[in-house]
């Protein structure tokens, strides 16, 4: 039994997570302290940076926030977004691009790539398109959480955002945003798509 705990504990042994919270959120908001101290708990580095003026977000600034902290990144990091994290992720990623990077996967939870209409305030985030090709050859785990009643981001959106990507999709029936007010303190769906990658 003492072998199967020590086993079950490091299953993320040797994995950088990098979890890149949303608009007016901050690391200790919704589900990231949960999903920090759980993969933590079994061998994980996990960083969730906090983004600066999240209330009034810049996206030059949320862009050398990410490059301070992840400059680089290897088939062992492993991306979540949510929300405006998700576009931020996949602009790093453009950014340290090379013809050999491959990471271990990116999860993107409500993300959106599009001028959404409650949301006005962050197209300064959409104006470039993302090169989409390339965002498909950097990891075979893409992977796509989505809510049928997203009042923020809107789910169509999201599944635009998916299809432009290729990524594997997953419905959430009436997640809302996946946020506190929508009940959301843990989201056991990103850590079931986490324990998914190990095992591929």
């Amino acid at each position: 039994m003492a072998s199967e705990k020590i086993s079950s504990d490091s299953r993320f042994s040797g994995k950088k997570i990098i979890i890149v919270h949303g608009y007016t959120a901050s690391p200790s908001s919704n589900w990231f302290p949960w999903l920090k101290e759980k993969l933590t708990e079994q061998g994980a580095e996990v960083i969730v940076p906090a983004m600066p003026e999240s209330s009034a977000p810049k996206p030059e600034a949320w862009a050398k926030r990410l490059m301070d902290i992840v400059p680089e990144a290897d088939e062992n990091s492993i991306f979540i977004g949510h929300s405006l994290g998700c576009i931020t992720v996949l602009r790093h990623l453009e950014s340290i691009r090379s013809q050999h990077l491959h990471i271990g996967g990116f999860i993107l939870v409500s993300g959106f790539d599009s001028p959404q209409a409650t949301l006005p305030e962050l197209n300064s985030f959409i104006v470039e398109p993302l090169d989409y090709d390339f965002l498909r050859k950097v990891t075979e785990q893409r992977i796509s959480l989505i809510s049928s009643n997203d009042d923020i981001v809107s789910p169509q959106a999201s599944l635009d955002l998916a299809h432009a990507l290729q990524t594997e999709v997953m419905n959430v029936a009436n997640g809302g945003h996946f946020i506190y007010r929508d009940g959301f303190t843990r989201l056991l769906p990103v850590y079931d798509i986490l324990e998914n990658m190990l095992s591929e």
